[in-house]
C-alpha cells in the first residue's frame, strides 16, 4: 500500500510537470480509525471511518496554488493540479515562498505496531469495559463512569516533490481514556485518566481506570479557599496543559506575526535554570513522531529553553526562509486537506530529578493543582498573561489536605516560568494540547483567588 501512495504522488507530479509550474509537491494520507464507548458494562457507540486523498502545492515563480481531493484517478489528479495552478494565479507573490530540497536520510524508528491490527475488536472492547469496571470498583463513592472509550487510528503517508524529494511512513496509535464520576450527598466531582500506545496490548486498562476514579473521589468536600499568594504545585495533567500554550508561540510563524510574547527573547533567560523544553519530532514514545514534516523536512529533536535560556524557534520551510534560517522539521500538515503550518510536534519537559512527593513533601503552606479549566481562552499568547480556574488540594506542612474548588491562579506566563522551582521525574505523555511529556513542576509563587 505504501508503494500505492508513492506512485499516486509521482503521477501526480507528472501532471504539474505538464502544466508548467515552476515547482510542485504532492502530499498522499490515507487514515483509517475506530472508536469504542462503553457504558454500564455494554457496547454503547461502535464507529470506524477511513479516508483517503492527496494535497497538492504548485507554484509559478512566488506565488503558491494549493488543492485537494479524494479522486486518485488519472483524471482526479489531473483536475486537481489545474485547480492548483488556477489558485496559483490568484495568489499573492511570496518572496519565501518555495519547497525543500531532498533530505540525505530520514531517521528511523518503528512507529507502527501491527497490533493494532492483529488484536481482535472483542479484546479492544474488553479493554474499554475493564477501564470501566476498575473505575467503578475503586471506590463505592463512584457513582458513574461517565465515558468509557478505546480509540485507534493508523496513517499512512507519502510526500514527494519535483525537486527530487520522495518519502513515506507508516504509524498507528490507540488509546484508553475515562471519565469517572464521585458522589456523596449532593456532591459530584469529576477525574479523568488515559492511557496511549501503539499496540492495545501496551494500554493499561487496571491503571487508567484506577487513576480516574481515583482524581474523582480525592476532590470530594473540596471548598473555595482564602485568596493567597503561595507556592503552586501542578501535577503533569496540568503541566501539560500550561506547556501547550508555550510551545505554541514557540515558533518562527508567530514570532514573524508578532504573536508570541517571546519575540525578541532568543538568547535571554526566559525560565529557571531548573526549565527545560524541548521539541522532539523522533521519540519512539511520542504520538506526533514522524521521520519527516508535512513538507518532507526531516524530523528532529530541536531545544527550545535550555537551563532558562531561550535558544530557538520552531520552523517550516517559509517560516525558516523568512529568517534566513532552516526549517526545523516542524511544517505540520492536519491532514491532506491542508498546506503545512509551523507547530509543536512532541513537546518534552525534560531534565526532572525530584519526586513528587518530594515536591509537596518541601512546600509548607501551598496549592497543589491536578487540573485547570479555561487555559486556552484565558491564557494570552502576546502578553502572557493568564487566569484559569483551578482544582486541587491544599498542602499543609509538606501533605496534602482539604481538597480545593472553584478557585483561580493567574499571573504571567515568564513570570511562571522564571519561577519554576524544582522539575518532577515523573514526566508522562499527556495528549492535552498536543502530544507532551510533562512532569510534576513546583511553581515557587502564585497569586491564587478564592473567596
Amino acid at each position: 500500500m505504501m508503494e500505492i501512495l508513492s506512485e499516486t504522488a509521482a503521477r501526480a507530479l507528472a501532471h504539474a510537470a505538464e502544466a508548467a509550474v515552476d515547482e510542485a509537491e504532492a502530499y498522499v494520507a490515507e487514515t483509517a480509525a475506530t472508536g469504542i464507548k462503553v457504558y454500564g458494562g455494554k457496547v454503547e457507540e461502535l464507529t470506524g471511518g477511513s479516508s483517503r486523498g492527496v494535497g497538492i502545492r504548485v507554484f509559478r515563480g512566488s506565488a503558491m496554488g494549493f488543492a485537494y481531493s479524494s479522486d486518485l484517478s488519472r483524471e482526479g489528479l489531473a483536475a486537481t493540479v489545474k485547480a492548483a495552478v488556477k489558485n496559483a494565479q490568484v495568489t499573492a507573490p511570496d518572496d519565501h515562498a518555495g519547497l525543500p530540497r531532498p533530505a540525505a536520510g530520514y531517521p528511523q524508528g518503528e512507529l507502527y505496531d501491527p497490533g493494532v491490527t492483529e488484536t481482535p475488536l472483542q479484546e479492544k472492547i474488553e479493554l474499554a469495559l475493564e477501564v470501566e469496571a476498575k473505575a467503578l470498583a475503586y471506590d463505592q463513592r463512584v457513582s458513574q463512569v461517565e465515558q468509557a472509550v478505546y480509540h485507534e487510528a493508523q496513517s499512512k503517508v507519502a510526500v514527494a516533490n519535483s525537486l527530487g524529494l520522495e518519502g513515506a511512513y507508516r504509524e498507528s496509535s490507540c488509546y484508553l481514556f475515562v471519565q469517572a464520576i464521585a458522589a456523596v450527598g449532593g456532591e459530584m466531582q469529576t477525574g479523568i485518566s488515559f492511557s496511549t500506545a501503539r499496540n492495545p496490548r501496551d494500554l493499561d486498562a487496571p491503571a487508567c481506570g484506577r487513576e480516574g476514579a481515583s482524581r474523582a473521589v480525592d476532590l470530594l468536600g473540596a471548598v473555595p479557599v482564602e485568596s493567597m499568594t503561595c507556592p503552586v504545585v501542578m501535577d503533569p495533567f496540568v503541566t501539560a496543559s500550561l506547556v501547550g500554550v508555550v510551545g505554541s508561540v514557540l515558533t518562527g510563524e508567530a514570532v514573524q506575526r508578532q504573536r508570541s510574547l517571546f519575540a525578541g527573547l532568543e538568547g535571554e533567560r526566559v525560565a529557571s535554570e531548573a526549565f527545560n523544553l524541548v521539541d522532539d519530532g523522533v521519540h519512539p514514545r511520542g504520538l506526533a513522531s514522524a521521520p519527516f514534516d508535512g513538507e518532507g523536512v526531516p524530523a528532529g529533536a530541536t531545544g527550545l529553553i535550555e537551563r532558562g535560556l531561550l535558544t530557538g524557534f520552531l520552523y517550516d520551510e517559509r517560516s525558516g526562509r523568512r529568517d534566513g534560517r532552516r526549517s526545523t522539521g516542524n511544517g505540520i500538515r492536519g491532514s491532506y486537506r491542508s498546506i503545512p503550518r509551523t507547530a509543536p510536534s512532541n513537546l518534552r519537559v525534560t531534565g526532572g530529578t525530584a519526586t513528587r512527593e518530594e515536591i509537596i513533601a518541601s512546600v509548607d503552606k501551598g496549592l497543589y493543582v491536578t487540573g485547570v479549566s479555561g487555559v486556552h481562552s484565558g491564557a494570552n499568547a502576546v502578553s502572557g498573561d493568564f487566569s484559569v480556574g483551578a482544582t486541587g488540594r491544599l498542602i499543609d506542612a509538606g501533605r496534602l489536605s482539604t481538597p480545593v474548588r472553584k478557585v483561580t491562579i493567574a499571573g504571567d506566563i515568564l513570570s511562571m516560568l522564571r519561577s519554576v522551582a524544582a522539575v518532577g521525574n515523573d514526566a508522562r505523555w499527556v495528549p492535552f494540547g498536543g502530544s507532551i511529556e510533562a512532569p510534576t513542576l513546583l511553581i515557587a509563587e502564585m497569586s491564587v483567588s478564592g473567596r
